[in-house]
């Protein structure tokens, strides 16, 4: 196969597939999980490679193929001499196409891949889940096993410059002034089984949240944790589930006081889908 001219090498345009290849905490993580659950002789999906980090992975752990499915041409360039530079280019196959409808040629024993976003609303980690399982053995292995969506009351930054900003926002765990203040327990909205084919695909719930302090709230907090199929689990990191800040209106409150959030989107429905209120009980 020709390689690609090194005048126009590159990844995708989109800086998250970068992003996630450099995030420590969590390459490491999926590294040690991959470890632990990727055995000699296994076959191995891995939905949407990006940069191929994953792939790359399950081969070194033993694996004994790998089918790294994309559908960003722009990755796609320079996947194959990722893969051969690296001496796993007899072992991972790329299957460019949606992970949404490829066609595997065979079942596979550990199914990889990510596309988590906070509370599952956007990408398209649910959708699929529930496709790769056609091609899933008896007993398949899913590496990002379940997913927790969870809500809180906070109050968070939306002064920026000497402006005052009412927009979605996201808390990045490594930018300390944009860490919200907790101001309630957080409560479970949805928990996701991805071992197993996912029917509710929307949410429409109301929660009882607490004030575990006085002062000032301004958002809605939705957050999430991972469990990989070892046990092990992740929460936010620089480019993985940070978690979204809803905003509300200025509401001063005590310690005791209780509040009814409304929640209502579809998983994998994107923001356009999500509708939210708050009153005080």
């Amino acid at each position: 196969m020709k390689k690609p001219d090194r005048n126009i090498e590159y990844w995708s345009m989109t800086e998250g597939v970068f992003n996630c290849l450099i995030d420590d905490v969590r390459t490491k993580k999926f590294a040690s999980a991959i470890k632990k659950t990727v055995k000699k002789g296994d076959v191995v999906v891995d939905m949407g490679t990006g940069s191929g980090i994953l792939a790359l992975l399950a081969a070194k752990a033993g694996a004994d193929k790998v089918y790294a499915v994309e559908i960003d041409k722009n990755n796609i360039k320079t996947l194959r001499d990722t893969f051969d530079k690296n001496g796993f280019g007899d072992k991972i196959e790329i299957i460019e196409g949606s992970i949404l409808s490829v066609k595997l040629p065979e079942k596979v024993d550990v199914v990889i891949g990510e596309m988590i976003a906070t509370a599952l609303i956007e990408e398209l980690q649910v959708l699929a889940m529930n496709h790769i399982h056609k091609y899933a053995k008896k007993g398949v292995k899913v590496l990002l096993n379940k997913y927790d969506t969870f809500v809180d009351l906070v109050e968070n930054k939306n002064n920026y410059f000497g402006f005052s900003f009412d927009i979605l926002r996201y808390e990045y765990p490594e930018e300390k002034e944009l860490v919200s203040k907790s101001f309630s327990q957080k409560q479970l909205v949805k928990n996701c089984d991805f071992s197993k084919k996912i029917r509710g695909m929307s949410v429409n719930e109301s929660f009882k949240l607490t004030a575990t302090r006085g002062g000032k709230i301004n958002g809605i907090r939705l957050s999430g944790k991972t469990t990989f199929y070892d046990k092990s689990s992740l929460g936010a990191t620089f480019a993985y589930d940070y978690p979204l800040i809803l905003p509300i209106d200025n509401i001063d409150v005590k310690k005791g006081d209780e509040f009814i959030v409304k929640l209502k989107y579809k998983v994998c429905g994107g923001l356009d889908s999500l509708k939210y209120s708050i009153t005080r009980k």
